[in-house]
């Protein structure tokens, strides 16, 4: 072995380990979590009771058999939860993607050719290279004809000294993650919609059945008003107010049958996929005052920027944009690639063989010398990107707390107005026991029973809106905090 070969095999073995321990390292800043600037406490939350795990979906805290059943009806069969699932699919390929960019790629190649060369003297030249020797007695040929057969290999391997594939695979990741938290996001907004219009959709039928009720009463005023009106006993100016008021009840229960039948088909697009879907589960309303008004438990503002999809992806897209300034930093360096060859060419398909075979094998260097400021002009982009995705963050963080800081004060709003209604009907149910009582002992006619019983409905009517508008409240409030 000669001296020049311990040399160069001496030097390569002092260059490997200089060459990991330099790879150990990747350029660019590592990501550190940002610390969100969130209050103590909320201004507008009430003491409630601890707040504590449970296994069990946010939707539970309703205690409503019909929405639980509505809610896995549309984990299968609603159409935006499967374009979430899909769309993690997808980015869960991305990341696999971005991972095999850092492993040896290995090709493999094979080729036919016919070639002729047409200058006679360098056919001449070429005759006894190919084995081709002229026949006795014929003149110098003008070209030379010949065919190659060649099958082979080429593997290359970029040697990722300063972390560029590194990074990439950490700003895949990254990028996965807030794919992820978006369709959380996604997935929750769903729910929350299917939640909001299933309270709506039985507020809705509370008070078409409550118009149902007026309409039989202004029914039966229209009826006596019409019969006293036969006896001479009521002007015609008189019988006016009755039947305005039957009109107006009609028009009421119509319009009211009209706004359930759309939202019932909202409830089966959003639980089936599809707005003709049979929904058994409505076939028999549940009683909107039945449905359990929550405590919601909102924790300490910390607990929100943990568990909100949209945060937890701000933070994401902060990560990547910060691993793509070493990607950007890590082109200004050298890139080392190492290339392997291995080929078998021959004339003939015969010739093809182990001593038919041409091997090449090294290292290649690639510097950046000029480029315009190209490389220059990417990192100042890298990092403006990075600067643009922690406002972002910041900003989402923000709204989120006055987002949920409004919740909470609506929270209080209606609750104080709950009480206030619930103690008027109560009174109101109290007069109208004392009315028929006189009713029955003949102290007063039907049409005035039905006259004062009026400020009743309407003060249940006033009840069931609060309690609708407190249950979907609720919903906002848990979507808002991540549930």
């Amino acid at each position: 072995m000669s001296e020049k070969r311990i040399s160069s095999r001496r030097m390569g073995m002092l260059l490997l380990p200089a060459l990991f321990a330099v790879g150990g390292c990747a350029m660019g800043p590592d990501f550190a979590r940002p610390k969100p600037v969130l209050p103590d406490h909320w201004q507008n939350a009430v003491a409630t009771a601890a707040h504590q795990t449970s296994t069990a979906p946010w939707w539970g805290i309703f205690n409503d058999p019909v929405l639980d059943s509505l809610m896995r009806r549309a984990e299968t069969q609603n159409l935006d939860m499967s374009l979430a699932r899909e769309r993690i699919r997808a980015a869960r390929i991305q990341r696999r993607a971005a991972s095999a960019e850092s492993l040896p790629s290995l090709n493999g190649q094979a080729s036919y050719t016919h070639e002729r060369i047409g200058t006679a003297g360098v056919g001449q030249v070429l005759q006894p290279l190919l084995g081709l020797s002229p026949e006795a007695g014929l003149h110098a040929p003008e070209g030379v004809s010949y065919t190659n057969y060649s099958i082979g290999a080429v593997a290359s391997w970029e040697l990722d000294l300063w972390g560029r594939q590194r990074r990439l695979q950490e700003a895949a990741k990254a990028e996965f993650s807030a794919v992820q938290a978006d369709m959380d996001a996604m997935h929750l907004s769903t729910q929350a919609e299917l939640a909001r219009t299933y309270f709506q959709w039985l507020w809705v039928s509370d008070r078409l059945n409550r118009a149902e009720k007026k309409l039989e009463r202004a029914e039966k005023l229209l009826t006596i008003a019409q019969q006293v009106h036969g006896r001479g006993l009521l002007a015609n100016i008189d019988l006016e107010k009755p039947q305005s008021f039957y009109q107006a009840a009609l028009d009421e229960k119509e319009e009211l049958v009209a706004q359930q039948a759309s939202l019932h088909r909202a409830l089966a697009v959003l639980a089936a996929g599809r707005p003709d879907a049979e929904i058994p589960e409505l076939a028999k309303p549940e009683n909107l005052l039945d449905v359990k008004i929550p405590d919601v438990a909102v924790g300490i503002p910390s607990d929100m920027a943990r568990k909100r999809p949209d945060i937890r992806a701000a933070e994401a897209r902060l990560h990547a944009a910060t691993a793509t300034i070493g990607m950007a930093q890590a082109d200004f360096y050298p890139q080392i690639t190492l290339t392997g060859q291995i080929s078998l060419d021959a004339l003939t398909v015969a010739e093809l063989g182990w001593n038919a075979r041409n091997t090449s094998f090294g290292p290649t260097l690639s510097l950046p010398i000029f480029n315009g400021g190209r490389l220059s002009r990417q990192l100042e982009l890298r990092r403006s990107e990075q600067r643009s995705a922690g406002m972002f963050y910041k900003s989402v963080v923000l709204n989120a707390w006055v987002e949920i800081e409004n919740l909470l004060s609506r929270e209080n709003v209606f609750r104080s107005q709950y009480q206030r209604q619930r103690s008027l009907l109560d009174s109101e149910k109290t007069r109208i026991a004392v009315l028929q009582k006189r009713y029955q002992q003949g102290d007063m006619s039907q049409a005035e029973l039905l006259r004062a019983s009026l400020p009743e409905n309407e003060s249940a009517e006033n009840l069931a809106r609060t309690h609708a508008e407190l249950l979907t409240n609720s919903v906002d409030l848990k979507a808002a905090m991540g549930n």
